[in-house]
């Protein structure tokens, strides 16, 4: 029996690194964009006829119309353009500022999306989709941009899986919570279940945290969400208690042989107890 749960366990171990290496690698990819973007606007302002793939389309292209307007390249290419006069080199320097805030753009989203932001993943996607439409709006489907397509795709594909991977992250169970039983046994010797059941994993919300503590190498909060008051043993909610007005009752759970009680006396006292041991305490105002 206990083998099988050591099997459980590394299980839900593996499940979880997989998902953290997918997840690396699906956001890599956002950052493959900001460097690309970079090399190729670097390139541009220098002149070079270099281009490399894994860049944004529309920094570039902004940076490239400042060059035109300002008449930075040969006479022969503005043959066929009406162009009377050109601007003044601070048009150019907008443009560039310009294509700079958007690549600062995905870097910060990049930056957000490795702590685990989604709200960063869903902005970048928005971001690079808008900039595929674009390029196809303004250069046209062709076979000299077929490589630029696919490579936009395939961050979009990325980005998405990205997404997907973060929820499924999200709803997996750590090493503390996946081992859902402890065993024991009883008169008879037959093993039996001492832990209480998982209600869901505690999602990153905004809440009114009361107590926040680790004892007995569990990491405990009591904590509000909205209407709800819930007991946090380990990122997952094992006892929750829903009104709008707080009654006095008491949130429990049985844990790795341990009986935590979070009471409320319904008016200003909240405290922890582990194994009927005080070992928090919280006095609200209000």
């Amino acid at each position: 029996m206990a083998k099988f749960f050591g099997n459980n366990k590394d299980r839900t171990n593996t499940k979880e690194n997989n998902l953290e290496t997918r997840y690396k690698s699906s956001i890599g990819n956002l950052l493959v964009v900001v460097i690309f973007s970079v090399i190729n606007i670097v390139l541009l302002l220098m002149g070079t006829d270099t281009y490399f793939l894994f860049s944004a389309f529309i920094p570039y292209f902004i940076v490239d119309y400042g060059r035109v307007m300002c008449g930075m390249y040969p006479e022969e290419f503005y043959s066929d353009l009406p162009m009377e006069e050109f601007l003044d080199s601070s048009f150019l320097i907008v443009m560039v500022s310009i294509a700079a805030v958007i690549i600062i753009a995905y870097l910060v989203c990049w930056i957000f999306a490795k702590k685990k932001k989604v709200a960063a993943l869903f902005v970048s996607l928005v971001l690079f989709v808008a900039d595929t439409l674009l390029m196809l709006y303004m250069v046209g489907f062709s076979a000299d941009i077929i490589i630029d397509i696919i490579f936009h795709i395939w961050v979009i594909v990325y980005l998405i899986t990205a997404i997907s991977t973060y929820y499924k992250i999200k709803n997996t169970p750590d090493a503390e919570c996946a081992e859902m039983l402890v065993e024991s046994e009883d008169e008879d010797g037959n093993p039996v279940e001492s832990n209480s059941s998982i209600l869901r994993m505690a999602e990153e919300v905004k809440s009114r945290v009361f107590i926040d503590t680790e004892t007995c190498g569990m990491h405990i909060i009591v904590r509000r969400v909205k209407h709800t008051n819930e007991l946090v043993i380990n990122g997952c909610v094992y006892d929750e208690y829903e009104g709008v007005v707080e009654y006095a009752h008491t949130l429990t759970a049985d844990l790795c042989g341990h009986r935590i009680e979070a009471v409320f006396d319904g008016a200003t006292s909240i405290k922890l107890f582990v194994d009927s041991q005080e070992v928090a305490k919280k006095i609200r105002l209000i």
